[in-house]
């Protein structure tokens, strides 16, 4: 076990204390969350991309503690702030210990209308719920809240220069040294640098955004756009480009002129791929919170190419047993790994309600595909045992209807709970 186990003593003590403050010393405020948590996912008996239940190893049961630290430190016109999380992930007689920095930077206001921030952080902007194609550095695991686990991840090593000019004119100029998280993009992701630039204009009761991009030898634009209709309505959108798609895709390997298998690699083709999001979100008299997106990702498989991507897995699988054991497992390893959001057109709402039950919060969703009926489901039931003390159970639900991309994911549903605690 690491070094740093010896922190797992404190976050067992965080975790029977009925309530703590955050802890201030002058200008240092350090304020933190834990975690204790568990999560059930049965494995799907066989599958097109896991034949046999062989190729994914799903350990059905696996417990997490988590300790989170968020301190922030003013002096005159410099801020330090950071993010850290500890994280003990046990399955079986096994436990891994991870330590992420989702932050660790400082923000300088140079003047009134200038600052400029370097170090380490995630970025993330966007009026989109379910995902953010507006924003160059998307990640929507970072979108999805309604979890007993938190997502956790390092951030990017980044320089920016935030300018605000008057009549609510904004501008920032990015590098970030950053690594795709989108799945379609394969699990060799590497690390790249990126230059972006963003411009904010705020109105009275809307706001717009345009960003321009180069990441690594790919240009990308982007805009969002929301605005409130009432005290009640906001409707928001997100849109962008990208001139070159980097969807990893099957490619035969021919040996010897008449055996082959197959491996993924990145789509050569230069050309515009669009995504948007269009959606709205009401809130009602009694504060039930109500979500409604659809969206579309011009980088995903299109019908033909998932249908190839079935029949080549199909022949990976028959040479399971042959001397291409090894490259047709990876190839099937791999093929699960894209699973999720591997089609083109999604639906997704969402209701909240923080009043279900009493003190009881719920949430639900749904997310169906379009073009192949898939269906992810879910929910997370919360309940404050004391102040800053949150019971949570929660789970979600993966549709099984033959065809569709739900129905290859390696296990039927998943299941959680988890006890939270801010300070």
């Amino acid at each position: 076990m690491k070094a740093y186990s010896q922190f797992i003593p404190l976050l067992l003590l965080s975790m029977t204390s009925p309530a703590l403050s955050a802890f201030q010393v002058g200008e240092l405020d350090v304020r933190g969350q834990s975690e204790l948590s568990w999560q059930y996912t049965p494995g799907r008996s066989d599958t097109v991309f896991n034949p046999g239940g062989g190729i994914v190893d799903n350990p059905e049961n696996t417990g997490f503690l988590g300790l989170r630290l968020t301190p922030k430190f003013n002096y005159s016109q410099v801020t330090l702030r950071g993010d850290y999380w500890l994280q003990s992930q046990v399955t079986g007689d096994e436990t891994e210990e991870k330590f992420f920095i989702q932050g660790s930077a400082f923000d300088w206001n140079v003047t009134d209308s200038i600052v400029v921030s370097g170090g380490i952080d995630i970025q993330h902007w966007g009026p989109g719920y379910i995902w953010n194609p507006s924003n160059p550095f998307q990640d929507r695991e970072i979108n999805f809240e309604d979890r007993a686990i938190a997502y956790k991840r390092h951030g990017n090593l980044f320089a920016s220069a935030d300018w605000t000019g008057d009549n609510n004119w904004a501008a920032t100029a990015y590098f970030v040294r950053h690594k795709p998280r989108e799945k379609l993009y394969g699990t060799q992701g590497t690390y790249q640098n990126a230059f972006a630039l963003k411009l904010n204009k705020q109105f009275d009761n809307s706001d717009a955004s345009l960003t321009y991009a180069r990441l690594d030898d790919m240009n990308f634009i982007g805009s969002s756009y929301s605005i409130t209709v009432g005290s009640q309505l906001e409707l928001h959108g997100e849109f962008s480009l990208r001139d070159k798609r980097r969807t990893v895709l099957p490619q035969r390997i021919t040996v010897n002129s008449r055996d082959s298998f197959f491996i993924f690699q990145e789509d050569s083709q230069t050309e515009w791929r669009p995504q948007f999001l269009i959606g709205s979100q009401y809130t009602t008299d009694s504060q039930i919170n109500l979500i409604f997106e659809y969206f579309y990702n011009g980088e995903a498989y299109s019908e033909d190419e998932y249908e190839s991507l079935v029949q080549d897995a199909d022949q990976s699988a028959a040479l399971l047993n042959s001397q291409f054991a090894a490259p047709a497992a990876g190839f099937l390893g791999g093929s699960n790994s894209l699973l999720g959001s591997m089609k083109r057109h999604y639906l997704f709402a969402r209701v909240a309600d923080s009043r279900l039950i009493g003190d009881v919060e719920a949430k639900a969703f749904v997310r169906y595909g379009i073009q192949d009926s898939s269906v992810i489901a879910g929910g997370l039931l919360s309940y404050p045992i004391t102040d800053g003390l949150d019971l949570m159970l929660g789970g979600q639900y993966y549709g099984d209807i033959s065809g569709s991309e739900t129905a290859d994911i390696p296990f039927r549903f998943v299941l959680y709970s988890g006890l939270t605690l801010l300070f």
